[in-house]
């Protein structure tokens, strides 16, 4: 594959999917704070984990077992904001915690797909 090929192949945004674990009943909330950096895809569901009474389970605050899992799909320029700001919101509002991480995604099918999820306006413009 000649070189243009391969720049032609590249995404100009990488795409995370980042993982947000919180509180049961607190989906919602962080799920719109995650808006706001251009979280174009987010899916809500309810986990529910192990019950074990350990020590470091109380310490991170999960002795609760039930949680809401956020799924949302940001832009790898985004992630350390995103998680600075999760992890100011998780100690300054009453009683939230929560877990967030990222994990790169390695291909997107489709580029009106890929410009949806990257938020990338001239992707998903009609005028193409």
């Amino acid at each position: 594959m000649s070189e243009m090929n391969k720049q032609m192949n590249l995404a100009p945004h990488k795409l995370m999917m980042l993982i947000t674990i919180v509180k049961k009943g607190k989906g919602t909330f962080f799920a719109d704070f995650l808006k706001t950096f251009d979280a174009n895809l987010q899916v809500c569901v309810v986990g529910n984990g192990s019950s074990e009474d350990t020590e470091l389970a109380e310490y991170l605050g999960l002795k609760e077992s039930r949680r809401t899992v956020i799924f949302s799909i940001v832009r790898e320029e985004s992630v350390k904001a995103i998680l600075e700001a999760l992890e100011d919101r998780f100690h300054t509002v009453n009683e939230d915690w929560g877990i967030s991480f990222a994990m790169p995604l390695s291909s997107v099918i489709g580029k009106l797909s890929y410009g949806f999820l990257s938020n990338d306006q001239r992707m998903v413009s009609k005028d193409e």
